[in-house]
């Protein structure tokens, strides 16, 4: 589809520098440039994902190999032609932009990406979240995957065969990714991430994870970072002390863990040189996207406080621009694994050891808090679940990947924590979030092969080891001590207990084979 489109556009820009980027976005009204150099552009009215309007193309390959649902809802093949003969006749006579590289920073498991566009900044998008060509020499493409991005093509909704004027819609068969209707860059980001979910846990039997990873400044002992919005991910897996392989995806090989991308797509409502140093640097940089944060138009300084366009501001930079950036985006299979949970009920001690089928069932139950501020219309803590802390970029059954996770984690005798940085001591609002410090010290002992399995109790409700991490107040560890009615404490973890058993009633079959 992109050489027909390449041959009814009016002129095609192939792989502009990012300078002549620049040019065309303010030529084209799409952004202005901040006083930092960064550019800045507003995506409304959609500044998120719309995962209701997420296709994937109906046909014999998919028909009995997607996961069908809330999540990936189908089209019959016979709709999107017509959507792509829709599309062929709006690009007769327009501009585009094309961009090509790769995804996937092994070698051996590229996958190489092309772009085509009609706005010049989701090109600087892609090239600062992928892997640009000059820093990757591929021993093998095992893919090729082709990009079509219209976001100003608004569709008719059902009567395109869609649900709205947005579509995003990805031909696994082809392989195409077809984006129309929305100018938020995410879309481009995910919709690359579910297909590389799809291929190369199906392909290649290569787990792909949702999760941060950094390895140790010495070695290349590697750690990772599962967690969903508001549960650290970032700012444990960002650590000074360590190197930063990547913050958000990731593959899982027999031999090593690799990035799949070439940057960072980070969140930065509130961004304080002080709390996040290195972020604030990426993001106040020529060449850095900022996305939908408040600028003003006179001095063109940016107001990271302001979230009257979204709570969901956003930087795109590529890695280069971080100082800790371990710079081959690769490491050893990890040693150490860390599930993420900030729990708003005060239920969960701020360590505990996950063994056997515990690991498949808090990789399955991807549970945090969402609390008020993360989302419009929450107001007071909702606990909420992602299978495989991915669940809306899953395109296979959950239970796959968390069958391939405790395959290697058995096998590569990989230790695996769940970490509460939530509350303790009692429920949101009423104790406060557990210090930043004790949760640092906590990642460390256990980075260090500091936590003794046998200096630990079984959690009377949950059933998990919880250890006593050396130079922290022992009481920590015993969250219902904590409470000043204990009676209290245990009807609220057994209430918690019995929310993780009905979220995994329709997985234990599997799980206990």
């Amino acid at each position: 589809m992109i050489e027909k489109i390449r041959n009814k556009a009016k002129k095609v820009f192939d792989n502009l520098s990012v300078a002549q980027l620049y040019e065309h976005t303010i030529i084209k009204n799409l952004g202005i440039i901040s006083s930092s150099g960064a550019l800045v552009v507003n995506t409304s009215p959609y500044t998120g994902r719309s995962p209701k309007d997420k296709f994937v193309v109906l046909d014999e390959y998919t028909e009995n190999l997607i996961w069908w649902g809330d999540v990936n809802h189908p089209i019959e093949r016979e709709k999107f032609d017509r959507i792509k003969e829709k599309a062929l006749g709006y690009v007769e006579g327009k501009e585009f932009y094309t961009w090509s590289g790769y995804a996937g920073a092994n070698p051996n498991y590229t996958v190489e990406i092309s772009l085509i566009t009609e706005s010049p900044y989701h090109c600087i998008f892609a090239n600062n979240l992928f892997i640009r060509k000059n820093e990757l020499k591929p021993n093998r493409i095992v893919e090729k995957i082709g990009i079509v991005h219209l976001p100003f093509l608004k569709l008719e909704g059902p009567k395109d065969g869609v649900r709205s004027e947005v579509a995003v819609i990805l031909d696994i068969s082809e392989p195409l990714i077809f984006i129309a209707g929305t100018l938020y860059c995410g879309e481009i980001k995910k919709a690359v991430f579910t297909f590389l979910n799809y291929l190369y846990l199906e392909k290649f039997d290569i787990l792909p994870m949702h999760c941060g990873a950094n390895r140790d400044l010495n070695s290349m002992s590697t750690a990772l970072f599962f967690g969903l919005s508001g549960t650290g991910k970032t700012t444990l897996s960002t650590d000074p002390s360590r190197r930063l392989i990547g913050d958000d995806e990731h593959g899982w090989t027999e031999n090593d863990i690799f990035n799949f991308e070439g940057g960072s797509y980070a969140k930065i409502i509130n961004l304080d040189f002080y709390k996040e140093r290195e972020i604030y640097l990426a993001t106040n940089r020529f060449g850095t996207i900022i996305e939908n944060a408040v600028c003003d138009l006179k001095t063109r300084e940016i107001d990271f406080s302001d979230n009257s366009i979204t709570e969901n501001t956003r930087s795109a930079y590529p890695n280069k621009y971080i100082e800790i950036m371990e710079q081959s985006l690769m490491g050893e299979v990890p040693d150490t694994i860390f599930f993420l949970s900030a729990d708003a009920t005060g239920s969960l001690p701020p360590i505990a050891i996950l063994e056997g089928n515990q690991i498949l069932e808090y990789f399955l139950l991807g549970y945090t808090s969402k609390l008020a501020g993360t989302e419009r219309g929450v107001k007071d803590p909702e606990p909420t679940f992602s299978e495989a802390f991915a669940k809306p970029f899953l395109p296979l059954n959950p239970i796959k990947y968390a069958q391939k996770l405790f395959e290697n984690v058995k096998k590569y005798k990989t230790n695996v924590y769940l970490i509460n940085t939530g509350w303790i001591g009692n429920r949101y609002p009423v104790a406060k979030r557990i210090d930043l410090s004790y949760t640092r010290s906590i990642v460390k002992a256990a980075l260090e092969k500091k936590i003794d399995k046998n200096n630990s109790y079984v959690h009377p409700v949950f059933g998990f080891k919880v250890p006593f991490v050396p130079n922290l107040p022992s009481e920590l560890f015993r969250p219902h001590n904590l409470w000043q009615d204990e009676n209290e404490y245990y009807k609220q973890a057994n209430s918690l207990k019995k929310l993780f058993e009905e979220k995994l009633e329709k997985y234990r079959n599997l799980i206990n084979k």
